[in-house]
């Protein structure tokens, strides 16, 4: 059998947890079993060494025994400038230390020792890739991989080396909700439009598409890169070390081992509440008093924590709106909402989004494993020659020449792959102009993302006087080109160099 007919592993890398399936040669849904029970990995590494880790759950229970070396939540951050305004806003909550890599990106520093996150993508990979080949009884060598819609180029092309360092080539590389839509369209036949909403522990995407006899069409798609479950678990930690201060005195925030423990406790207490009306919580220990040990408790109500994450529900909602609006809809045109991520197991979620026609159950739509199905059936289908999918640009590419002159070229939401072009005002220099290529250019955005440079040379310009045409393309699998066009058609290549972006293996 040939490689491009041989399964395909479908990946769903997230921020808390792993999920992996594939089709087998039989034609068989098989989902990668972790543990006895166990269908998902926690996307954990635990570092027992300078260069050495095990991940999943024997390294999740080294959060509260070994905090400064212990990974969590590395998604969030992979793919990310250290410099950038995300990462600043979120580094000091964490134990282990967040720092900056030789080539400017993210890292960490374990044991004295600088690790590219890409590495501890890697270790996570690698182990369900090995739980995979183990299911399956011969080797994957090829995969597909989701990241949330809003993931930019930078995050896409980390996640793709990680796969590749894993021994993975990868085929393609799918947005979250668009895969969720994939294996809904797999349970139904009919032509229905469909808005998946997918709120898990690090990004919140929600997506419109249109399903037709089991192809996915995506039409708008929004949401918020800087809302995810762990968001919940801190807005609870806040109002849990402002109680305890109250009660006891003790400001607990400036220990970041001790606010590790109590978002782990925090997050625990949340699951349970989708089936229980109260919890108790309680961390032993978790500071001094008087010369003794005191131990953190509290019995946390549903009722009390919907209060304290009424606001990120609100955004949520507020998400679904205007992509809604973007596509000229109203909520009563769409046939289901399709709820992913484990962070929709919350009632009050669901209860805020009661208006929609019907929610998806977890009968009929895993939170927790959707996403890694729906990559599954898109490796089938590559497998096949088909894809079944028609995707969008998640955010706007723009283009910045010397001295600010700024124009959007491949606006957000345009169907990939997709060609667009501008005409650029460049100033008169003797020599090569550079033009800076950014994701997410809009003021009104918290950052924008340096996808690269490139140079148009002066012998192009005397070749072709007149105004610069810059034509910009996204490829299918959200690769970026770029090329200068004449009046007369003619197109040249130009090279995207950004010195700081990760090197593929």
């Amino acid at each position: 059998m040939s490689t491009s007919a041989a399964p395909i592993l479908g990946i769903d890398f997230g921020t808390t947890n792993t999920a992996a399936a594939f089709f087998d040669k039989a034609g068989k849904l098989r989902v990668v079993p972790i543990a006895e029970k166990t269908l998902t990995l926690p996307s954990i590494a635990w570092f027992h060494a300078g260069d050495k880790a095990i991940v999943g759950p024997a390294a999740r229970r080294q959060i509260i025994d070994d905090p400064r070396h212990t990974i969590f939540g590395a998604k969030r951050f992979l793919g990310r400038r250290f410099q950038s305004e995300y990462v600043a806003r979120h580094r000091g909550r964490f134990a282990f230390e967040l720092v900056e890599g030789p080539d400017g990106y993210t890292a960490v520093e374990v044991y004295g020792k600088v690790t590219p996150l890409i590495d501890v993508a890697h270790f996570i990979l690698k182990h369900i890739h090995t739980l995979a080949n183990h299911t399956a009884g011969a080797r994957f060598e090829e995969c597909v991989l989701t990241v949330p819609a809003h993931a930019n180029i930078r995050q896409r092309e980390a996640i793709r080396h990680a796969a590749e360092k894993a021994g993975l080539r990868v085929r393609a590389i799918v947005n979250e909700p668009t895969a969720a839509a994939l294996y809904y369209a797999n349970l139904r036949n009919p032509e229905q439009t469909v808005m998946v909403f997918d709120l898990g522990g690090g990004t919140f995407d929600v997506t419109l598409m249109a399903v037709q006899n089991r192809v996915v069409k995506v039409l708008a798609t929004g949401g918020d890169a800087f809302l995810g479950g762990a968001n919940f678990d801190e807005q609870i930690v806040e109002v849990l070390v402002e109680d305890f201060r109250k009660k006891q005195g003790i400001d607990l925030r400036g220990n970041k081992v001790v606010m590790q423990r109590l978002v782990f406790a925090a997050e625990s207490a949340k699951m349970a509440l989708s089936n229980a009306t109260s919890v108790p919580l309680r961390v032993p220990c978790i500071t001094q008093k008087d010369g003794a040990f005191v131990d953190f408790q509290y019995t946390l109500t549903r009722e009390q924590v919907e209060a304290m994450v009424f606001q990120l529900i609100e955004r949520t909602a507020a998400a679904c709106d205007d992509v809604l609006e973007k596509a000229g809809l109203k909520p009563e045109a769409i046939d289901e909402l399709v709820m992913v991520g484990g962070q929709t197991r919350m009632p009050a979620i669901r209860k805020r989004l009661a208006h929609f026609r019907k929610l998806s159950s977890e009968k009929e739509v895993h939170p927790e494993l959707g996403v890694a199905v729906g990559a599954a059936i898109l490796g089938r289908n590559l497998a096949r020659g088909i894809t079944g999918l028609s995707d969008v640009v998640p955010m706007p590419i723009g283009a910045m020449v010397p001295g600010g002159g700024q124009h959007e070229v491949l606006p957000a939401n345009t169907p990939v792959p997709g060609t667009r072009s501008v005409s650029l005002d460049l100033p008169p220099w003797p020599g090569p102009v550079p033009v800076a290529l950014f994701e997410a250019l809009d003021r009104t955005t918290v950052e924008r993302e340096l996808l690269g440079t490139v140079r148009i040379e002066p012998e192009w310009r005397v070749a072709h006087p007149g105004p610069t045409t810059l034509e910009l393309r996204m490829a299918p699998d959200f690769s970026l080109t770029a090329s200068l066009v004449a009046p007369d058609g003619q197109r040249q290549p130009l090279t995207i160099t950004d010195a700081n972006a990760p090197q593929r293996a």
